[in-house]
């Protein structure tokens, strides 16, 4: 198995634009992420990737996909296996009915170790959010990534990883779950039911973060396309 400490810095100070698929990200025009670094999270991949549904795409210089859930890791491995390299799929300790599960997928994915935490492994304490960034800051190896009720985290904490200065945060208005199409240029791929609502969980993690990654002296911020950013 490859971890993403493997790809520790190589986007080293530049700003990270981690993406969800939120309605707020239809006011964006189509090149605004031209010459970019995205993390985009579950099934925002849709919008970015070509995947062969003729559609026209956001562009961006490098696209990186998030995910827990098997739906969208499956749906890559089946369709456009050519992006599994550009994958971080959280790697839970032993198996769990639904989730990723290394060895369903080729050695192409990077993994990121799932420290799991709270209710369902994804209800992490602001303590153990901070503990994920200090062992992220400190160079060290397979750290146990944790999330408060969305990818989201996961996808920021990707960022620190990489080496970025700054982390952009949009598409992420926190309502809705990881299955569910928002945007209206998100085609639906997965159809199942509806499901996790990430609330105040969500917005109390990723000030949670912020705060501990602001101390290391990288900035996280919101941005909405015509308001500018806000501060978790």
């Amino acid at each position: 198995m490859k971890y993403i400490e493997d790809l520790r810095g190589k986007h080293k100070g530049e700003n990270i634009w981690v993406l969800g698929t939120g309605p707020s990200m239809d006011a964006y025009p189509l090149n605004w992420f031209s010459g970019l670094t995205c993390i985009g999270v579950n099934w925002s991949f849709s919008t970015f990737l070509d995947i062969g549904d003729k559609l026209e795409k956001y562009k961006t210089k490098k696209f990186y996909i998030v995910a827990a859930h098997r739906q969208p890791a499956d749906w890559v491995a089946e369709h456009t296996p050519q992006y599994l390299k550009d994958c971080f799929l959280l790697s839970p300790p032993s198996f769990r009915r639904g989730m990723i599960w290394h060895e369903n997928y080729n050695d192409d994915p990077y993994y990121m170790k799932w420290g799991l935490c709270g209710g369902g492994g994804v209800r992490a304490s602001g303590q153990e959010l901070i503990d994920t960034v200090d062992c992220i800051m400190k160079g060290k190896r397979e750290c146990k990534y944790v999330c408060s009720g969305t990818t989201l985290h996961w996808a920021i904490e990707a960022a620190a990883v990489l080496g970025a200065k700054k982390i952009w945060i949009a598409g992420a208005e926190g309502v809705g779950g990881h299955q569910e199409k928002h945007g209206s240029l998100y085609p639906i791929l997965y159809k199942g039911p509806q499901v996790h609502r990430a609330g105040q969980f969500f917005h109390t993690g990723t000030k949670h973060l912020a705060d501990a990654l602001r101390s290391h002296g990288i900035k996280v911020v919101y941005y909405y396309y015509g308001k500018g950013e806000q501060r978790p």
